[in-house]
């Protein structure tokens, strides 16, 4: 959702796009939205909201600058509109009201969709770990050291140029096992070990071939506990409401809302026939 509106592109569009292709590989998509991020990754999140900060007031100074100086040059008001869309593409915001339409689109479309206590990460490696999912569409490379063996990563922000990484195929050209990669990925730099020192790959992955107890300490056990998934459970996860909705399965399709959807966004008229297959 950020990186579409960071190109300045529709949500929903893309979203569907993404849908319409997955099921047209025989693929039913299930999505997981973020709940609030754990206390540990307080370092990342308090840095990623600093930075969203200073983009906001880039955007405010470059449009207070083009609305102040009316007879300004053509050279000068290009360089400020292009300031502001830098800014806003570094920090993009996605707010509750573009979930709210995206869930909406997602009930017509007969999509199942949680939210866990926690970020989707967690749910969505239980999910993959457990096999319950056969892999996991993500931009986070994390969720490879979170255990997912098969991570769809987009390689575009209208996700229409997909990788596939095989965590079996990183671990075997590694030499690496399960364990020592994650605690290789600790040791590059994780969102969870924002508070250590990060050590080129070469060097963490040696470090962990030999064991790395020598280097590691309380916030380095946790951090790689939490990407492991270490205690969780889809009850620890979900709450009671949220757990129901997804023993339940996907929702009814509704055909109605869902022509409703196409028409007003635009959608070529072969992707409600995929979306209602």
């Amino acid at each position: 959702m950020y990186r579409a509106r960071g190109a300045g592109l529709s949500i929903l569009t893309v979203v569907a796009g993404l849908v319409v292709r997955l099921r047209e590989a025989g693929i039913e998509p299930v999505f997981v939205f973020d709940g609030r991020p754990p206390v540990v990754k307080s370092p990342v999140t308090d840095r990623r909201r600093e930075e969203r900060a200073a983009a906001r007031a880039e955007v405010a100074a470059a449009t207070a600058a083009i609305a102040e100086k009316p007879d300004m040059s053509e050279t000068e008001r290009v360089e400020h509109e292009i300031r502001a869309a830098e800014a806003t593409a570094r920090a993009p915001t996605v707010g509750r009201s573009d979930r709210d339409r995206l869930k909406k689109f997602l009930y017509a479309a007969g999509i199942l969709f949680v939210t866990p206590h926690g970020e989707a990460d967690d749910l969505l490696a239980l999910l993959a770990r457990t096999g319950t999912v056969s892999a996991v569409v993500s931009t986070d490379m994390d969720m490879l050291a979170r255990g997912v063996r098969s991570l769809v990563v987009p390689d575009t922000p209208d996700a229409t140029v997909l990788t596939e990484f095989s965590l079996d195929t990183i671990l075997t050209g590694l030499r690496l096992t399960y364990r020592q990669f994650v605690d290789a990925c600790m040791l590059m730099g994780s969102d969870y070990s924002a508070g250590s020192a990060r050590y080129e790959p070469s060097v963490a992955v040696e470090a962990a071939r030999r064991g790395v107890w020598d280097i590691s300490g309380a916030e380095f056990d946790v951090g790689a506990g939490l990407l492991r998934g270490e205690g969780v459970t889809l009850e620890s996860l979900l709450a009671a409401s949220q757990l129901e909705k997804w023993t339940a399965g996907a929702p009814v399709r509704e055909p109605e809302a869902l022509t409703a959807f196409c028409e007003e966004e635009g959608w070529p008229p072969t992707w409600l026939t995929v979306m209602l297959r």
